[in-house]
């Protein structure tokens, strides 16, 4: 045997022991409070398994970031267990009691701590207050912090653009394409920004981009269909205009996926 594997082998329980240690059934046996006002049967296991684990991650280590993401394990566990209360029990309607009250402690304890993060500039903080709670002071810190070192990532900037579309399209403009340049190599592009810049440019009546922008989307396999022959009615490219706008289209497409798409400048 040698040392390497000896050494891997002394390591294996300690890794083991963790593992077992960050198992639900021994974080409920060890830190039962993170594991109050749950119910108790097989339902919504998945969510009920997260919201465990960021509560215990929020209290050994409290931050914005831990705040938001127990926010969202909060509402997903709700959101999961309020249709079951319609269904009516035959027997055993402990079960039913059980998840109202843990519906009611859920929506309890997101009131508590949308109340307790109101005050913070933590970006996605303030689009929970803003999306789920109408807070138009929220909305406007958002956009007023576009510029913050966090704000820099697709879904941030995809949120500013769409925040900018009506009042400011070049603004809108400029935040999606910088959200795409944003992306590197492995990443998995939200092809809705590029939906979103779509829309726009149909708004403008800029159909050369119109025509370029629906073929990349179309290549990135768009959840929703792209029906291209509708978008080209509004306007008419000879076959040598689209030969040259399908390389175009090639090299955006490229670019994409290998994380080297630069946003142009505009005027």
């Amino acid at each position: 045997m040698n040392i390497k594997h000896a050494f891997l082998m002394l390591l294996a329980p300690l890794f083991l022991a963790a593992c077992d240690r960050d198992r639900i059934i021994n974080v409920c046996e060890d830190t039962p409070q993170f594991c109050q006002e749950l119910h108790a049967d097989s339902w919504c296991r998945f969510e009920r398994t997260a919201l465990i684990r960021a509560r215990k991650l929020q209290a050994t280590q409290p931050s914005d970031p831990n705040n938001y993401d127990l926010l969202t394990t909060l509402k997903e566990y709700h959101g999961c267990l309020d249709p079951l209360l319609a269904i009516e029990y035959t027997q055993r309607k402990e079960r039913k009691t059980d998840k109202v009250d843990a519906v009611f402690h859920a929506q309890e304890a997101m009131t508590q701590l949308a109340a307790d993060t109101v005050d913070s500039d933590y970006p996605y903080l303030l689009l929970w207050h803003w999306q789920h709670e109408g807070s138009q002071r929220a909305k406007a810190r958002f956009i007023k912090l576009a510029d913050r070192a966090e704000m820099q990532t697709p879904d941030l900037q995809n949120t500013l653009a769409k925040l900018l579309m009506i009042r400011d399209s070049a603004a809108a403009e400029q935040k999606l394409l910088y959200a795409l340049s944003l992306y590197e190599k492995g990443d998995t592009l939200d092809s809705n920004i590029i939906a979103n810049l779509l829309t726009l440019y149909i708004r403008q009546q800029r159909y050369q981009e119109v025509w370029l922008w629906s073929r990349v989307l179309s290549k990135l396999n768009h959840e929703e269909n792209i029906e291209l022959a509708r978008l080209d009615v509004y306007s008419t490219f000879d076959a040598a205009q689209q030969q040259e706008m399908q390389q175009q289209v090639e090299h955006i497409f490229k670019q994409l996926t290998q994380g080297k798409f630069q946003a142009p400048s505009i005027e």
